[in-house]
């Protein structure tokens, strides 16, 4: 008796969880609430892009997920330039920070900024000129990763091929 009872109550259970998923499935999602963004208090929906891409935000923050660092404050200085109408000094601004940067994202963002500044009044050659320098820059930081790379490799193979051949012993001599 005691085992029916058990059975009947777990086929409930199994009815009543699988009513519940069914339900919550067909249901709506629940609105999100109107969530303020610590660092530009706006509404977090009114930012969302018109393609519904709402992870454009996380591709800004760091590794840690903070905004800051060098880019981050780029992206701030910028926006205020803009605001200020001084965006002619944004290229001297990117100039200083290829000077003392040697992050290859960060100079990858600036170089990317420096270039797209220049085209907009129809410099266009100045801002291939910007972006090619940029593609040598990383293209010679690729080569020399590379090369790093298949040096501790080589060093490696050579100390494991050390390590699996055992050193010759020499004959004893008994007499």
């Amino acid at each position: 008796m005691h085992r029916k009872t058990l059975l009947a109550s777990a086929l409930t259970v199994l009815m009543v969880g699988s009513t519940a998923f069914a339900m919550a499935q067909d249901a709506p999602p629940p609105p999100p609430p109107a969530a303020v963004h610590a660092t530009h208090g706006k509404d977090m929906r009114a930012a969302a892009r018109p393609d519904g891409d709402h992870g454009h935000d996380m591709r800004q923050r760091g590794f840690d997920g903070q905004r800051g660092g060098v880019i981050g404050d780029l992206r701030g200085l910028e926006r205020l330039y803009m605001q200020a109408g001084r965006s002619k000094e944004l290229a001297s601004l990117y100039n200083d920070v290829l000077a003392k940067s040697q992050d290859p994202r960060v100079r990858d963002y600036v170089y990317q900024h420096l270039a797209r500044l220049q085209a907009r009044p129809t410099n266009l050659d100045q801002a291939i000129a910007t972006l090619r320098k940029g593609l040598d820059e990383s293209l010679a930081n690729e080569a020399k990763m590379r090369a790093e790379r298949e040096q501790m490799r080589a060093a490696w193979q050579q100390h494991h091929d050390n390590a699996a051949t055992p050193a010759a012993q020499p004959p004893s001599n008994r007499s």
